[in-house]
């Protein structure tokens, strides 16, 4: 059977295209073009088709977690959910959408979550460490509730893009390693108006090691604080070897991006701040054990516009941080350093 392929045409693209068809022409034969043309049903790599309608993706979920794991499409338009879903299970879940859309618009696919307290609009927590899954090409838009738009814990190879995610309850984005969780690939999705926070790396909620991860080409805007990473909670666990590159943040009512205690060899590459109501790039610990360290920032641009009240804050016992090839303006103080900080170099700067 002959289907035509998304754009664009490349090969790698037509991985997950193709895995769909070949379920669906197996279980349903000529019959299966139907079901991708209308583009109002929920269906899975198992070739399995449901209304769209509240509570169904939760079985297309599990349904491919029967099978060791796998895909589910989501069709363009609005779903309204009361219940959140749940990966529980040590095994692969893809979830795609049709497209990224404004949430009052059915121009692409948009999950409405209504939800009691307590609940995550989408959570991937199970026993062990998840290895491999994702989410792509959809608006999450939480209208009630108290927890987080997407929770992982322990996950390693886990994709999110092209996401946005408007008005989270408390943290749009949102890692808690209790065990270690690393290769996350978050990637040009839009984070706006979080109560708490748009991404939050909590390395300290036990022993795990949030590392070797990448935040790349995200949009922020009017979140209360942007980036939060860091053993926040606790001190046992730590974020490091994590890179954030060309971010994007906006209007920020709080800290732009936030490094607390034990964070690690973390790398800050080309983002550019606006009017952030609290400092644009906060490092801090609270003492000489629990440090932040081998920190590089740089290049990056920030405009304070008369609000933002430090451009960098290097403070505590913060050591080896690495800044410069920027401009910071705008700011009532462009760089501020603790004494208590310890090998702190700034490269080319304009003020």
């Amino acid at each position: 059977m002959s289907f035509p392929k998304p754009y664009p045409p490349t090969p790698i693209d037509y991985a997950d295209w193709n895995t769909l068809i070949d379920a669906l022409e197996a279980r349903f034969g000529s019959s299966a073009a139907g079901f991708i043309q209308d583009r109002t049903r929920i269906v899975n790599s198992r070739g399995n088709i449901w209304e769209k309608s509240p509570g169904k993706v939760q079985l297309a979920i599990e349904d491919v977690l029967g099978d060791g794991g796998g895909a589910v499409w989501l069709p363009k338009g609005k779903i309204t959910e009361t219940a959140g879903w749940v990966v529980d299970e040590e095994k692969p879940v893809y979830i795609h959408g049709a497209g990224m859309c404004w949430h009052g618009l059915d121009r692409g696919t948009m999950i409405e979550f209504a939800l009691s307290s307590g609940v995550h609009c989408v959570d991937f927590d199970a026993s062990g460490i998840i290895h491999f899954g994702g989410l792509y090409d959809f608006t999450i838009f939480p209208t009630a509730g108290d927890r987080d738009a997407v929770h992982l814990d322990s996950v390693s190879d886990w994709h999110m893009e092209r996401v946005y995610i408007n008005q989270a309850r408390r943290h749009a984005f949102h890692v808690q390693s209790t065990g270690d969780a690393w290769n996350l690939y978050v990637k040009d999705n839009l984070i706006e108006n979080s109560v708490q926070k748009g991404i939050r790396l909590e390395g300290g909620s036990g022993a795990g090691v949030i590392l070797k991860s990448y935040f790349l080409n995200n949009y922020f805007y009017a979140n209360n604080i942007d980036i939060e990473l860091g053993a926040l909670d606790d001190t046992v666990g730590k974020v490091r070897l994590c890179q954030f590159h060309n971010n994007q943040h906006f209007n920020t009512v709080g800290v732009g991006l936030r490094m607390y205690r034990r964070a690690e060899q973390i790398l800050v590459m080309g983002p550019i701040f606006y009017r952030t109501g609290g400092n644009a790039i906060d490092i801090n610990d609270d003492g000489a054990a629990n440090k932040c360290e081998r920190i590089t920032v740089g290049p990056f641009n920030i405009d304070g516009q008369g609000v933002t009240p430090v451009g960098l804050n290097i403070d505590g016992y913060t050591s080896h941080v690495v800044y410069g090839l920027g401009q910071i303006f705008g700011c009532a103080s462009s760089v501020v350093v603790d004494p208590n900080a310890s090998d702190i170099v700034e490269g080319t700067m304009i003020k």
